[in-house]
């Protein structure tokens, strides 16, 4: 089962959150309607949305089929600026908002089709072609568990990106821009081990600006990363 770390109104929180994002989302879609190249997202969001956009064009490389594509703990931001990058025709979006109660109407975005998910056995035995968790598994108390819950037979590809993880040890700390949120900040050996024995090889890692490992004090050497698995 998904389950955030505890800290107080978790729920109110990440549901604000996620609710707030709903305007730049329509701003991003008006924007790439009226344009032929993407909306610009500030700080590293450029960024690693390309990452993952690139990696869905690796997947989608032969167009011979439908890949089912799950983003893990997300929103909609996260596919609601692929359409000037990526052709998406050959995609279907599964997100996991565990905080989505389905009370406003799905936002309309062009050429690219998905659904939401609000709890995990609605997903937890379909297969899909790449799983995104983007920067969400530092509030996961048992990421590798979850991991072991998913069925990943299909699995090619595995995203993370944008994520607080340590070079030594694995440790608990305190969000820098909100003290009620807790990290829990994975080595970076367990997450290679754990990968690895599900068959998965770490094909590309890079680092981001310390700012955003975001943890009010910072232990065990950690950076901000972004990891990408490939199924051998």
């Amino acid at each position: 089962m998904y389950k955030y770390i505890s800290m107080i109104n978790e729920d109110v929180y990440w549901k604000k959150y996620n609710f707030k994002r709903n305007n730049l989302i329509k701003t991003i879609v008006k924007h790439n309607a009226e344009h032929n190249f993407n909306y610009f997202e500030k700080n590293n969001y450029n960024h690693v949305r390309d990452l993952f956009a690139l990696t869905l064009a690796q997947l989608n490389s032969n167009k011979k089929k439908i890949y089912n594509i799950l983003d893990y703990g997300s929103n909609l931001l996260t596919i609601s600026n692929l359409i000037n990058k990526i052709d998406t025709n050959n995609f279907f979006f599964s997100i996991y908002d565990p905080f989505n109660d389905n009370f406003f109407k799905k936002i309309f975005l062009k050429k690219i089709n998905y659904e939401i998910f609000n709890k995990e056995n609605q997903f937890i035995k379909k297969k899909f072609d790449l799983i995104n968790f983007g920067s969400t598994i530092q509030y996961q108390e048992n990421f590798f568990k979850n991991l072991q819950s998913l069925n990943l037979i299909k699995t090619k590809f595995i995203i993370i990106t944008s994520t607080p993880i340590s070079l030594e040890s694995t440790y608990f700390c305190k969000q820098s821009n909100h003290t009620n949120l807790t990290q829990k900040i994975y080595s970076y050996n367990s997450i290679i081990k754990n990968f690895k024995k599900k068959n998965f090889k770490l094909i590309f890692k890079s680092v981001n600006d310390n700012k955003y490992i975001g943890c009010k004090k910072n232990r065990y050497k950690t950076l901000s990363l972004n990891l990408i698995f490939l199924n051998e």
